[in-house]
């Protein structure tokens, strides 16, 4: 059984999830900017103001996803509800028939199940993704008080830089999945090539680039490329990935 080519169903939970993400980085930068830590050498996540904002944004941004994705889940169990089951299968034969070339280009059933995927991906992982960034924090505030010269800052430098990828590393793997499968059931060699490149990228920023200091509005700021690569991703590279889905298929 097929929808309407008109329906998407995949690709709007998705857009919508990056534009939440995006909208949610851009509201932190700004109160990273506007809080006056310009006399602070530690890193922005072991202020705790700072960091109950990142909560409260990383929360509301799973709240608005879930209710997204649980919207479009009723959609889907309804128009699935309309066909009796024994029937679906007859009626996506004669869509084919019929539609041809006109026809969306996945069934019900296929886009039920990446919509599932993504569900996981977007919603289960990114939870998993806030309690691991919580223990990290952790792990850094103890870290910082190991600290009592200028040399052993040196090495929480080096350490912190070594070990923050790995606090994206299982949420970039997961949206990767989600994109590989999806690149799966629509044999699409351009999404399939996109994942392990993006791999790439963030492996070996992990493996050799250091963090990067620039001065900005009077206070140094430390870029860390893992997690440049790795909110990229989330943001721009879901967005675009949405956008991707709904221009060149068919009811998704």
């Amino acid at each position: 059984m097929y929808l309407s080519r008109h329906k998407h169903l995949l690709s709007v939970p998705i857009m919508l999830s990056a534009l939440v993400r995006l909208i949610g980085s851009i509201c932190r930068a700004i109160i990273r900017i506007l809080v006056n830590r310009s006399n602070s050498i530690n890193p922005d996540m072991t202020d705790s103001f700072l960091w109950y904002v990142q909560t409260f944004f990383s929360l509301l941004e799973i709240a608005v996803v879930a209710l997204a994705f649980y919207i479009t889940w009723k959609k889907l169990k309804h128009y699935s509800g309309i066909i009796e089951a024994d029937d679906r299968v007859e009626l996506g034969r004669l869509q084919e028939e019929t539609l041809g070339t006109k026809l969306p280009s996945l069934s019900l059933n296929a886009i039920g199940q990446l919509f599932q995927i993504w569900a996981v991906i977007l919603i289960g992982a990114e939870t998993v993704y806030l309690i691991s960034s919580m223990i990290y924090r952790r792990f850094t505030s103890e870290l910082m008080l190991l600290i009592t010269d200028s040399q052993n800052y040196m090495i929480f430098y080096s350490i912190y830089n070594m070990t923050h990828g790995f606090k994206y590393l299982s949420m970039l793997m997961a949206i990767l999945l989600g994109v590989m499968m999806t690149a799966i059931f629509l044999h699409d060699r351009r999404l399939e090539i996109a994942v392990p490149v993006i791999a790439g990228i963030f492996l070996l920023a992990f493996g050799i680039l250091n963090m990067q200091k620039i001065s900005l509005t009077g206070r140094e700021i430390g870029i860390v490329w893992t997690s440049v690569i790795f909110h990229l991703t989330e943001t721009i590279g879901l967005l675009g990935f949405s956008i991707y889905l709904a221009m060149h298929y068919r009811g998704l």
